[in-house]
């Protein structure tokens, strides 16, 4: 899609962005400062319009001009600020898009301008003010500054009113004004306002620049005229010989090239596409906005059983797929001139697990194409109006073309944490997969199940079956459900308290817990502290690198459904283990590696966090490996015996790293011995964390 270039710094560049915008012409706006984005701020949410902030050098105006699909070039910069202008136009030397200079209209001279006293610039001005008395009040922005400030006899005697911005403020300071000099407001400024600023301040002489009525002129120059004191006026810069246009030229301009972007005037059709959502299936879901655009569209996209009893204009096709609609619409580009109204329709709601994601990445890749969404109804708030149920406080997920592992794994994490859940189905079978899992970790007695099949249609169903009576569902359709927690399920609960025994969100399962027989296992105390060193993320792909029990992976696993955790061991006996905890604590996205480290990371996905529990001698060539994996990853190793710690030490000196920290943990642990409790303590355990960085 080609767009507009704006350099805005006026009222016109942001009034010419808004109705571009309402001509559904797309635009670049650039603006120098953080104030100038807010300024743009209303505008900037439509979606046509896209601000960005900072001053550009000459090279990075060029690579703008190279890196985005323009079809033209606007200088809606101030009048004043002619070092941009011409910036802009040395970045477009050689460029075969079209440059239009838009020039603020001045008025006609009036009793108001003919008394005033005109300098061609701002130094000059400065050198006269030197010659008269009284205090002036300097209206021409934070630019010029340093023209008036450089003598010290004017300086003291300026009242300047700048923008209320960081720049403006930085440079009044670094021009030696004081806080009771500067006025920092946000215009526009009426006759009234001026006015009393004249007389708070006793005002003899006014400064301003002439641009004009947009830039408040006629508001300054009837508070100086009704005050009685002298007005000083700059000129604006005289343009460079090369045409400029009005407000009006320029929207007319920018227009007619749109068009001919567009195919009016050109070969090819401009396509006003809209992604639709169509709610739940049935006529009455589909919303007034939705009507109004079918009523008005060329060609109509969806499946086959969305289409029944509609038309278009011109052509209807039963395609809901990318690798079938992309080539359709390039045809209908082809053969078609003008403007072309094109629907795709989708069930439920465009943002809602919904297929026109992938569609919109393709559709943006092509040209002469204006890209909209229709919203819908989608599957999780017609559900939740049928239950009256809040859904802003549910998770979400969806089973259809999930692995179970994945889908499991983000059941067990919302379900361990008392959360509400929403959950698509592919089918009956994914039903039964849920109530079976929730009687099996006894969630069934913590949480109640409610569905919906085959919502909107004749046979639309909504019940609340038990868990074990879920399992028993084989009606094919569509199904969706909440599983919502019950209230005080738990015995010593207050009323209205969910349970308890669900909710923990801080790692630390107890050793007991975990299957352990005689493989070596990280303690409690020491495995907090290291996952926690970790800091561990929640798209993290971790390894656990002599994972012994799998007591860390198990923790790790616990922290997020969509931490991807590997669980390296060579001990069969030990694997074996893994495998049995995986199950009990439903670690279901740990990946168990067989293999000695560091052979078994060959093949794995880059990892972004390692814990080393147990490296075999190999402790180098693991650090190694993971290093040429991911010079960034951050690492925590544990060692117990002297050599290990020496040799922990040795290898963090020659491996490039950061936020290096060592940290020796003790741990004592009360244990009952007839009627008294004895401290009883672990071995010292020496914690190294830190976080490779890449050598240059």
């Amino acid at each position: 899609m080609r767009k507009v270039l704006i350099y805005a710094g006026t009222t016109e560049g942001r009034e010419l962005a808004q109705r571009l915008a309402e001509k559904g012409i797309f635009s670049i706006v650039c603006v120098a400062t953080e104030y100038g984005a807010q300024v743009m701020q209303d505008t900037a949410v439509r979606e046509e319009i896209d601000v960005r902030q900072g001053r550009l050098s000459v090279t990075e105006m060029k690579d703008l001009l190279l890196a985005e699909a323009l079809f033209a070039v606007v200088d809606a910069t101030h009048p004043y600020a002619t070092e941009v202008t011409k910036n802009i136009r040395q970045s477009m030397e050689g460029s075969s898009v079209p440059y239009f200079r838009l020039e603020r209209n001045l008025e006609e001279e009036t009793d108001l301008t003919k008394d005033c006293i005109y300098f061609d610039s701002a130094s000059a001005c400065a050198k006269r003010l030197c010659c008269m008395e009284g205090t002036v009040l300097l209206t021409t922005g934070s630019k010029e500054l340093d023209a008036f400030c450089q003598r010290e006899e004017l300086r003291s005697r300026l009242v300047v009113r700048v923008l209320p911005g960081r720049e403006s403020m930085e440079l009044c300071w670094k021009n030696g004004l004081e806080g009771k000099q500067i006025i920092a407001m946000q215009g526009p400024f009426t006759k009234e306002m001026n006015l009393a600023t004249i007389r708070q301040y006793g005002i003899t002489c006014m400064v301003t620049k002439e641009s004009g009525k947009v830039g408040g002129v006629d508001e300054k120059l009837e508070a100086a005229k009704e005050a009685g004191i002298t007005c000083c006026v700059i000129r604006r810069p005289i343009p460079e010989a090369d045409q400029t246009y009005s407000f009006l030229e320029t929207c007319e301009a920018i227009e007619k090239l749109a068009l001919k972007e567009g195919g009016e005037e050109g070969e090819k059709a401009f396509l006003d596409v809209v992604l639709a959502g169509i709610g739940m299936g049935t006529r009455e879901q589909r919303t007034i906005a939705l009507e109004q655009r079918l009523a008005e569209t060329d060609y109509l996209f969806g499946a086959k059983r969305m289409l029944e009893g509609l038309s278009a204009k011109k052509n209807v096709y039963p395609y809901y797929l990318e690798k079938d609609i992309v080539p359709c619409l390039n045809d209908v580009r082809e053969k078609e001139n003008g403007k072309q109204n094109v629907t795709i329709l989708f069930s439920g709601d465009v943002g809602f697990y919904s297929g026109a994601a992938k569609l919109c990445a393709a559709l943006e890749k092509m040209d002469a194409i204006r890209l909209r969404f229709l919203p819908g109804t989608s599957t999780i708030s017609a559900l939740a109006a049928k239950f009256g149920e809040s859904w802003q406080d549910a998770m979400i997920l969806s089973t259809h073309g999930v692995e179970q592992n994945q889908w499991k794994a983000e059941l067990l994490f919302a379900m361990r944490r008392g959360r509400k859940l929403f959950f698509l189905t592919s089918g009956p079978e994914d039903v039964r997969e849920i109530g079976a899992f929730c009687v099996e970790r006894g969630f069934d007695e913590h949480y109640d199940l409610k569905l919906g099949y085959q919502l909107s249609y004749a046979e639309e169903r909504c019940f609340t079956p038990t868990a074990k009576e879920a399992m028993e569902i084989t009606e094919p359709g569509l199904y969706a459900g909440f599983m919502v927690p019950r209230k005080s399920t738990c015995a010593g609960t207050d009323a209205g308290q969910p349970c308890a025994a669900f909710g923990q969100i801080t790692p630390g399962f107890s050793d007991e817990a975990f299957l352990r027989e005689k493989v070596p296992m990280t303690k409690e105390e020491v495995r907090e502290i290291s996952i926690c060193k970790l800091r561990i993320t929640e798209d993290a792909v971790a390894y656990d690198v002599g994972s012994g029990t799998g007591s860390i992976a198990m923790e790790m696993a616990a922290l997020s459904p969509r931490i991807q955790v590997y669980a390296i061991e060579c001990n069969p006996e030990a694997v074996e283990l893994i495998r049995r905890n995986r199950e009990k604590f439903g670690a279901y996205q740990v990946r168990v590696i067989e293999a000695m480290a560091p052979e078994g990371m060959e093949g794995l996905p880059a990892p972004t966090h390692v814990f080393i529990g147990g490296s075999r001698g190999n402790l180098r060539e693991i650090l190694e490996a993971i290093y040429q994996k991911n010079p960034h990853a951050r690492v925590v190793m544990n060692a117990i015996s002297l050599e290990s710690i020496a040799k922990m030490q040795e290898l963090v000196r020659e491996f490039p790293v950061e936020d290096l920290e060592i940290t020796n943990v003790s741990v004592s642990k009360a244990k009952q011995v007839g009627a008294y409790h004895l401290m009883q303590a672990a071995n010292p355990v020496m914690i190294f964390s830190f976080t490779f960085q890449k050598a240059e």
